[in-house]
């Protein structure tokens, strides 16, 4: 089970309410908390989910306006980006065997909210110097706003190495091949 932290107004247009309880992880499950905030694209009246895990910043794009009408195809993306990434096959079976419910939480951290933000103006960013290539909505490349926030350089306030990416977090857990 994961953990989804979502933000008001998303909640708002899932049509959910938070839960009061948190889950706890399973024993050896590192992506059970992620953070979820509509993207904007340009496009009027079409959304984006954004789930960023914590607290790798790993992040998923999908397509829609609402955790459950998005839910199936985060569990799609997932592996096939961590895949493409390197990770170790027996990591993406038992973490994508995991993540098979979640359940809804309000957003608890700050920082989190901070990177989200950063996170979002730099997809908005990237959607907006390729509007040539995006000329309509269906042809936004999810696999390319995913693979540009692999490599998102982010501060994580220890001095000895102040900045990192989300590829060197998970080669610093031993997961990436």
């Amino acid at each position: 089970m994961l953990i989804i932290h979502a933000a008001q107004k998303l909640l708002n247009t899932s049509r959910l309410t938070a839960s009061l309880h948190i889950s706890q992880a399973t024993e050896g499950q590192m992506l059970h908390s992620w953070y979820c905030s509509l993207l904007s694209t340009g496009f009027t009246g079409k959304l984006m989910v954004m789930y960023v895990h914590e607290p790798s910043l790993l992040s998923i794009i999908c397509r829609g306006k609402t955790i459950s009408g998005t839910w199936e195809e985060f569990k799609h993306r997932l592996p096939l980006l961590l895949k493409k990434f390197d990770f170790q096959s027996s990591f993406i079976e038992s973490e994508t065997g995991l993540a098979d419910e979640y359940v809804v939480s309000k957003t608890n951290s700050r920082s989190m909210l901070a990177y989200i933000n950063q996170m979002k103006i730099h997809l908005e960013i990237h959607l907006e110097i390729h509007s040539r290539r995006f000329e309509t909505y269906e042809n936004i490349s999810q696999d390319l706003l995913e693979e540009s926030m692999m490599n998102y350089l982010y501060q994580t306030g220890n001095k000895s190495n102040p900045y990192r990416t989300a590829i060197e977090f998970w080669k610093d857990q031993n997961v990436i091949l």
